[in-house]
């Protein structure tokens, strides 16, 4: 009896189940000197294929992103494809250890590439707000406290700021150094 209500309730409210979105927690942000690829390596559905990826980061470390790792789907964000160009590429990616679990490589900034990377700005806070959540999932670290920066118009609280200006309406400012968002502003 009761496996058949699980059922009907099951079969009931299945039209009305929504998928929610996987969110990618960001261990590493790091700049990127140098990319070298196998020859058939490509990112197809989100997920790596035809071999590896070395990355030769700013700090001197050298991450394999391994045949089948999980690459991100970029949505609003532009995804880098300048292979060849020392720092051209910041890398984001979700570690355990020191694999990689989860990557994006994004454009770095034309200014400050090397120090900064600018994203669309914080949809949500989470873990007591040292976690910032943006519109596609990306999870970043927060720095306390993070600057908040807006001209004329004063916010009380990151919370305040991202209730007001989320996602498209602000940017945030992550340091490459700290692999945290130190800054956010309205556009």
């Amino acid at each position: 009896m009761f496996l058949a209500v699980v059922f009907i309730l099951a079969t009931r409210g299945s039209s009305e189940i929504s998928v929610t979105q996987t969110l990618h927690k960001i261990d590493v942000v790091a700049s990127v000197n140098s990319i070298n690829v196998d020859s058939a390596w490509s990112q197809e559905g989100g997920v790596t294929r035809g071999g590896a990826m070395r990355l030769s980061l700013d700090d001197l470390r050298v991450l394999t992103v391994q045949e089948g790792t999980l690459a991100a789907k970029y949505g609003s964000i532009t995804a880098c494809t300048d292979f060849a160009k020392p720092n051209a590429c910041v890398l984001l990616a979700d570690m355990l250890g020191d694999a990689v679990v989860w990557f994006a490589l994004v454009p770095s900034d034309a200014l400050a590439g090397r120090e900064f990377l600018t994203l669309p700005g914080l949809v949500d806070m989470q873990a007591n707000g040292d976690e910032g959540i943006l519109r596609n999932g990306w999870v970043v670290k927060l720095a306390a406290p993070v600057k908040r920066d807006c001209g004329d118009t004063a916010t009380s609280s990151l919370r305040d700021f991202i209730t007001r200006f989320p996602d498209q309406l602000s940017k945030i400012i992550v340091n490459l150094t700290t692999d945290n968002v130190v800054s956010v502003k309205c556009q």
